[in-house]
């Protein structure tokens, strides 16, 4: 499609080439849209075209610098940056550019001098302070760097951010009293759940000599995620004996560390356009830096930019701590634009690589199941169990995979197996406890403590609509259909797009008389793209009713959702 509007804007710049203007005007629209579109090399050659024709129109010169910057090329961005500036010599972002080109090439003065010029707002009050500071740190000016770092004072929701860049100035500076202050300080502001802070704390102990302290730090950290491997990296480094390397070691990485946090706040609105911005400068500064990398695809994803998010995950470097990680990201990316076997192949290199991570196999399996290959996905995870040794509670998700495919397969006593066996390891996950519920509902057996089971199940989740039809499909199969039908209307309101949920609705509307209204859930159903094998059944109720459609086609026994 995006090919199409390229090809058809192109043709109207050259329809109406006998008038050069109006030629220039189509190849902007081309440009504007080959930007929308996040193609930004096609965008780029729209541009330069435009450009040409117009070589000092600032409207089209910072839309050319903006699809630049946002696409990561950076020297074309500080190419354009140069040619803004001269256009509108105080514009935030191209005045920003200029100044981290600057501390790139270790020319603090000029940083400042670049940043300084620019715009005076909330933009440059937050950015350009901190570009201000880590300049003048890394021209060895401490003082003026701390000061710098005061713009945030009497704002508390920069306290944290300020006291982090204090400490890492003062650290980089060889300050130790002050860094070690403010380290503290940032520490009991983020109540040690900051892996940045940590990691940069514990290396600063570390590099102090006190190893133990930095030991203690990171295996704090890891009793809220013992598995997170950066955590795992640093505590190896502390434990290998080697000299520990700071967290920020130059003014490039500090400045680099701003826009990271930046863009880390900001991302956690997926729509926030802004947050990929800073990300993408962050890695410019700071060329290793993985986990910026990472969170840039992150955000790739949520927008549903698969191919983007590789293509960044293929950035990471093999000897990162997060090689793994970004591999099997990069594998689900790769499902989603239904190149299962490439993401297969991505997989079985990673465990491969190493032989002893289960997460690849793991992954596998859900891709597998995700695309209703149940025996293919059940081997997968029976490899994975395998491979983990002995159960565990952080095995409980594994066992209830395995469990939802061979209930699938119809292998129910394997499957109850192994939904029990999650089920306790899990402490009663309120996921395992729906799942179970409902299956043994669907089968007529234990049917007082399965209905407890999913009613423990909402009470745990009481927003998750899924979990709240099984409890209504559950009244509904004991026949307490106005219940039902109230539970139902319910879990239609937190999963307005699930087609099983709307035909549950449909069922239970049917039997509390409420017919045109069923009839209505069921063709609401039907275009929502269900499951082939309840297509028939659908369309036999909205010909015959429920009851005579039943009789022909059974109805299914997995959970909406699973």
């Amino acid at each position: 499609m995006a090919l199409l509007g390229l090809v058809f804007l192109q043709g109207c710049a050259s329809l109406q080439g006998g008038d050069g203007r109006e030629a220039t005007y189509g190849d902007y629209l081309a440009a504007r849209f080959a930007g929308s579109e996040h193609e930004t090399k096609i965008a780029d050659k729209y541009f330069d075209r435009t450009l040409d024709a117009e070589p000092n129109n600032p409207v089209i010169l910072e839309r050319a610098f903006m699809v630049s910057l946002n696409g990561g090329d950076m020297e074309r961005s500080v190419t354009l940056a140069r040619r803004l500036v001269k256009l509108v010599s105080d514009h935030r972002l191209a005045r920003l550019v200029l100044s981290l080109a600057a501390i790139r090439d270790g020319n603090y003065k000029d940083a400042q001098k670049e940043i300084g010029s620019a715009e005076q707002g909330a933009f440059i009050a937050l950015v350009g302070s901190l570009t201000e500071a880590w300049a003048a740190a890394g021209d060895g000016n401490e003082t003026l760097a701390l000061d710098k770092l005061k713009a945030f004072e009497g704002k508390p929701a920069f306290g944290l951010f300020r006291a982090y860049h204090e400490a890492l100035i003062a650290d980089l500076l060889g300050d130790a009293k002050k860094a070690e202050a403010a380290y503290r300080t940032a520490m009991e502001a983020s109540g040690g759940t900051s892996i940045r802070i940590v990691q940069a704390y514990a290396s600063f102990l570390a590099r102090q000599g006190r190893i133990d302290e930095g030991r203690a730090a990171l295996d704090q950290y890891a009793t809220l995620a013992p598995d997170h491997p950066l955590v795992k990296s640093a505590l190896k480094q502390l434990n290998s004996g080697k000299p520990v390397r700071p967290l920020v070691a130059n003014a490039a990485e500090g400045v680099a560390e701003a826009l990271y946090g930046l863009g880390s706040a900001l991302a956690q609105d997926a729509t926030n356009d802004v947050a990929p911005l800073y990300l993408q400068l962050a890695i410019w500064m700071r060329p290793d830096f993985d986990v910026a990398r990472t969170l840039l695809a992150d955000n790739y994803e949520q927008k549903k930019r698969w191919a983007d998010a590789i293509a960044i995950y293929n950035a990471v470097d093999k000897d990162s701590p997060l090689y793994g990680n970004a591999q099997i990201q990069k594998a689900l990316d790769l499902d989603k634009l239904d190149r299962q076997d490439e993401a297969a192949a991505v997989l079985r290199k990673a465990q491969a690589d190493n032989p002893k991570a289960v997460e690849p196999i793991i992954a596998l399996g859900d891709i597998y199941r995700g695309k209703e290959k149940y025996a293919e996905a059940a081997l997968e995870y029976t490899r994975a169990l395998a491979l983990a040794g002995k159960p565990d509670p952080s095995h409980w998700t594994i066992y209830y995979a395995r469990g939802i495919c061979n209930e699938r397969l119809g292998k129910w006593p394997l499957a109850e197996e192994d939904l029990k066996t999650a089920l306790k390891l899990s402490s009663e996950h309120p996921l395992v406890l729906n799942y179970l519920g409902y299956s043994w509902i669907e089968q007529g057996r234990n049917l007082k403590e399965a209905l407890a089971m999913i009613e423990k199940a909402v009470e745990l989740r009481p927003n998750d609509g899924f979990i709240v039809d099984s409890l209504g499909w559950a009244l509904y199969r004991l026949g307490d259909y106005p219940k039902a039908a109230e539970y139902l209307e319910r879990a239609v309101e937190l999963e307005p797009g699930d087609p099983t949920i709307n035909e549950h609705l449909g069922d239970a509307l049917w039997k509390v008389g409420r017919k045109i209204e069923a009839r209505f859930q069921w063709s609401h159903s039907l275009d929502m793209k269900p499951e082939q094998n309840r297509i028939t059944l659908l369309k036999s109720k909205l010909e015959l009713g429920l009851d005579a459609a039943e009789r022909a086609v059974p109805r299914e026994t997995a959970p909406a959702g699973s």
